[in-house]
């Protein structure tokens, strides 16, 4: 960061201090709202057989059972 006039060297290491900090934290929030957005867009894409649609694929599976002797 540039100097300002009047600002010791000691301000201006907390400012540089309290600027990354900031940075940082709009950096985590914003990765936050991605992985949201992601979890949200992953609930929406459900298998047919969980759904409430057709289920005609999976409607027999695990229903027949061959046993040999």
């Amino acid at each position: 960061m540039p100097s300002i006039n009047g600002a010791g060297s000691s301000a201006m290491d907390f400012a540089s201090e309290v600027y990354s900090a900031s940075l940082a934290k709009n950096a985590q929030e914003q990765v936050g709202r991605q992985n949201l957005e992601l979890l949200a867009e992953a609930a929406k894409n459900v298998t047919p057989a969980a759904s409430s649609g057709s289920h005609t694929t999976t409607d027999n599976l695990g229903q027949n059972i061959n046993i040999n002797v």
